[in-house]
Formats: C-alpha cells, structure tokens, sequence
C-alpha cells in the first residue's frame, strides 16, 4: 500500500512537530533521489512520529495522574539529516497531555567508527515523562 507522506504530515496529532517534522520530511524525501537504495526514510519518520503521537494519547487515557513513563530512545540522522527524536517524542506527549518531559542521555552515538555513513553526533537516553 502507498503511503501518502502529505496525507499523513497533516493528521491533527503532528500539528505540535508539523512544521519540523515537515522539513525533514520533504530534506529526505529529496536526497532520497540522489542515493542508489533511494529509500524511504521520509516516510518512516513521518509515520513513526504519527504512530507515537498515536501511542502517547493512548497512555495519556490509562496513565493515572502523577504517573512517570520512561521511553528509552535515540535520535537519528537518515542520509545525514537530524531527526530531533527526544524534543519531538517530548512535545508530542504534552500535547496529549502529559504535564512534563526531560532527556537523560545515557551514551553518545555515531563517534567509535571513522567508516561511519555521516558525522551527525547521536545519543541515546531515557526519555522522562510525567502526567
């Protein structure tokens, strides 16, 4: 099945990341075309973020009040264009409201191999999430 990148970026629960997640989108679905796998990363971000808006007001409704959550993440740089994966998962959840949220980097990523595919520095940590 197609996926409709456009259709997907204007769902209601993107409008907190819309104009962001929209750039990065289109940065990837342009570069895709000068690559020879010409994968579609610019859907899979669009659809992972739409998923996991999905999912945080899903929480949200069974979570009780006061509750912590703790998604463990890493951001991401598909054919070098950063895709801020905690600030984004963050207001995200806020939007479906949760009160706050705070980044533990727990590593850094993308810094041991000179062979590496881009040199966008990464991390990965623990994604803190209050309701």
């Amino acid at each position: 099945r197609a996926i409709n990148m456009r259709a997907v970026l204007a769902e209601k629960e993107l409008e907190p990341i819309r104009q962001p997640l929209t750039g990065v989108c289109e940065q990837l679905s342009e570069i895709r075309k000068t690559k020879g796998g010409k994968k579609t990363y610019h859907h899979m971000v669009a659809c992972y973020f739409h998923d996991l808006a999905r999912v945080w007001i899903s929480l949200r409704r069974v979570c009780a009040t006061g509750s912590r959550l703790c998604f463990v993440i890493g951001d991401s740089a598909p054919y070098g264009i950063y895709v801020s994966a905690a600030e984004w998962l963050g207001e995200l959840a806020l939007a479906a409201g949760f009160r706050n949220w705070r980044f533990e980097k727990t590593r850094d990523r993308n810094v041991k191999w000179k062979n590496r595919k881009h040199r966008v520095p990464l991390c990965e940590g623990r994604l803190w999430v209050e309701g």
